[in-house]
C-alpha cells in the first residue's frame, strides 16, 4: 500500500510539472505573436510621441501655507488703520449754461420748429465769417430758398411774381410761426357783427358757386353739412340719474311735458258737443 500511495503522488507533482510548462509554453506564443502584431503594426503606422502630462506640485503649496500660518503671529496693535479721503468736486468743472431762448424752448410744450437752428447759426456765424468770407452769403441764400419753398403754393394762385396784397399778409405769418408765434396773426376772435356776416355770407356764396359749377360740369361732391342756427344741447345726467323729471330732495318732480312724453298726448274726441253758440247741448233757442 506505501509502494501504491509513493507512485500516486509522483504521478500528480508530474502532471502538475507538465501543466506548468504547458502553461509558460502557451504565455510565451501569446508574447511572441503580440509582437508579430506590434512589429507589423510599427511597420505601417509611425509610433506616435508620448504625451508627458505635468504634475501638478501640491505637496509645496500646502508646505509653504503651513510655513506662513506658523510665522503669522495676529494683528499687531502698533499699526494704526489710516483712512482715505476721496473727494469728488473738482473746482474747474463747469456745467454747461443754457440761453435764456433754449431755457423758454425747452420749458414750453410745443415741440421747437427752428429757434435751435437759429441760435446755432449765430454763435457760430462769427467764427465761419472768419473761416470762409462766401458763407455768410451761402446762408442768406439757403434761408431765401427755405422761405421760397414755404411760400410757393402763395405765388401759384398770384399773377405778379412779388407778393403783395393777402398774400404778404400770409407770407408774414408763416414767417412769424415759423420763428415760434403761439397763434396767427390772421385769426380774429373780436370783431365787428357786420364784417362777421360779411365774411360768412361771402364763404356761403363762394361754397354754392362751388357746388354748382360741379353739378352742371356732372363733378359728386360731398355731402353738405347743415349747419342748425340753434342746436339742440341735450342735459347732461349723471350716473345713476333718472331719465325723465328732476330729483331734488330724495324726490322725483315731473312736469306737464315730462308726463306727456310717458303717457303720450291725449287726442281730441271727434264727437265734440255743441258749436260756435256755446256750450249747450242743443242748438239755437227759439
Amino acid at each position: 500500500m506505501a509502494t501504491i500511495l509513493g507512485k500516486r503522488k509522483r504521478r500528480a507533482a508530474l502532471d502538475a510539472k507538465d501543466n506548468r510548462q504547458d502553461g509558460e509554453d502557451s504565455e510565451t506564443l501569446e508574447q511572441s505573436a503580440q509582437e508579430v502584431f506590434r512589429r507589423h503594426f510599427e511597420a505601417q503606422f509611425k509610433p506616435l510621441p508620448q504625451v508627458e502630462r505635468p504634475v501638478k506640485v501640491l505637496e509645496e503649496q500646502v508646505v509653504g501655507e503651513s510655513e506662513d500660518d506658523s510665522e503669522w503671529d495676529g494683528i499687531s496693535d502698533g499699526e494704526q488703520t489710516v483712512v482715505q479721503v476721496v473727494e469728488h468736486t473738482d473746482r474747474q468743472f463747469r456745467m454747461a449754461t443754457m440761453s435764456k431762448v433754449e431755457v423758454k424752448s425747452y420749458m414750453s410744450s410745443k415741440p421747437p420748429r427752428g429757434i435751435s437752428e437759429n441760435v446755432m447759426v449765430g454763435k457760430t456765424s462769427e467764427v465761419e465769417e472768419k473761416d470762409d468770407p462766401s458763407e455768410a452769403a451761402n446762408l442768406k441764400k439757403d434761408l431765401a430758398l427755405q422761405r421760397l419753398l414755404a411760400e410757393s403754393h402763395l405765388l401759384e394762385s398770384a399773377t405778379n411774381p412779388t407778393l403783395h396784397g393777402n398774400n404778404r399778409h400770409k407770407a408774414t405769418d408763416l414767417r412769424l410761426q415759423a420763428l415760434g408765434a403761439r397763434a396767427s396773426i390772421l385769426k380774429q376772435e373780436n370783431m365787428p357783427m357786420a364784417h362777421r356776416k360779411g365774411m360768412v355770407a361771402k364763404q356761403m356764396e363762394r361754397e354754392e358757386k362751388r357746388r354748382r359749377e360741379a353739378k352742371e360740369n356732372g363733378i359728386i361732391l360731398e355731402k353738405a353739412k347743415v349747419i342748425r342756427k340753434h342746436p339742440e344741447s341735450k342735459r347732461d345726467r349723471g350716473v345713476g340719474a333718472p331719465g325723465v323729471g328732476k330729483i331734488s330732495g330724495a324726490t322725483l318732480k315731473l312736469s306737464k311735458k315730462d308726463i306727456f312724453d310717458i303717457e303720450g298726448r291725449p287726442r281730441r274726441s271727434s264727437t265734440s258737443r255743441g258749436g260756435r253758440g256755446g256750450k249747450g247741448k242743443g242748438g239755437k233757442r227759439g
